[in-house]
């Protein structure tokens, strides 16, 4: 299949744009949980993401994927990318706070590393690498400082420590080890080396395959259990959500991966916890403090050493 370009940024300036975009996210799921419940939420965003690129690939006149060989892989990857995830934190969102969440999420490359290493022969790791990996995480606990006093009260939902709360961080971690899965598959059966495919294509696909899967169940995961409320913040949370987030987000993150691998593409949610810190400080008037300051330095570094 011959690669289409879709677009002219570099991979580097795409991850930023994504890094921001999914920190911003578990904020946006906060919001968009004060009109709808948690699968209402995963379903719409499913759905928008789709819809979004299936305009993109109607107005680029790009030709959709037509290996039948591929469509097995596809629809691994909507269930490990997509849907499970999806469904995951949507549902954590409404026991940890989007600072917590976002926190977890960065354990992505992590886990990725893991199943990487097991599964990925051509992505063996050098030990700069796996340096730069454990760098990162301990960039994320300067970040966090569990060590010090956390500005502005309890920032959690349920009380740490109780039963939901360890249930909702498993939940998280699940997510990010669906994460670490889909990356991998995705870099061993989509974008091997030598073989380029177009990410739109590519992504749209599993959009679609997604949000069918989603929309297949959602007489049974509680889609209709309440009525939406819907008022303009909670519009535009799930559009930003649907649209940015999980549409053009996730077609960036196909092409990121094509272009840098599955570790390093997966350390795109190192720059979540920044983000949210940083949403913080601007939204809700939270203090920046030095170790704030000295572990994003720590994570751009971790980046750079593991490219």
């Amino acid at each position: 299949m011959k690669h289409v370009k879709n677009h002219k940024m570099p991979t580097v300036v795409l991850f930023g744009l994504l890094g921001l975009l999914w920190g911003a996210s578990f904020l946006l799921i906060k919001i968009s949980l004060r009109g709808l419940n948690p699968a209402q939420v995963g379903l719409f965003r499913l759905v928008l993401g789709a819809a979004t690129l299936t305009v993109v690939m109607l107005v680029t006149h790009r030709p959709w994927p037509r290996d039948a060989n591929i469509f097995k892989h596809l629809a691994v990857i909507a269930v490990f990318m997509f849907v499970l995830p999806v469904a995951l934190y949507s549902w954590t969102g409404q026991f940890l706070s989007p600072s917590l969440s976002a926190v977890l999420n960065a354990t992505t490359p992590l886990m990725t590393l893991i199943i990487g290493a097991i599964a990925l022969r051509s992505e063996r790791l050098t030990a700069r690498q796996i340096g730069g990996v454990l760098l990162g995480a301990a960039g994320i606990i300067l970040v966090l400082a569990p060590w010090e006093k956390q500005p502005g009260g309890e920032r959690l939902t349920v009380a740490a420590g109780s039963p939901r709360f360890w249930l909702a961080a498993l939940a998280c971690l699940a997510a990010t080890c669906c994460y670490g899965c889909a990356y991998v598959w995705m870099r061993r059966f989509l974008v091997p080396t030598g073989e380029a495919r177009d990410p739109v294509g590519l992504t749209a696909m599993q959009l679609l395959i997604a949000a069918a899967l989603a929309a297949a169940i959602s007489p049974w995961n509680g889609v209709f259990g309440s009525i939406p409320r819907l008022s303009i913040p909670v519009i535009i949370a799930i559009l930003i959500l649907g649209v940015f987030s999980t549409g053009l987000g996730y077609l960036w993150n196909t092409d990121i991966t094509a272009q840098w691998g599955s570790l390093r593409a997966s350390q795109v949610t190192y720059l979540t916890p920044l983000v949210g810190i940083a949403l913080g400080a601007v939204i809700l008037h939270e203090p920046i403090a030095l170790h704030h300051l000295a572990g994003t330095a720590v994570v751009l570094i971790a980046i750079a050493c593991s490219r």
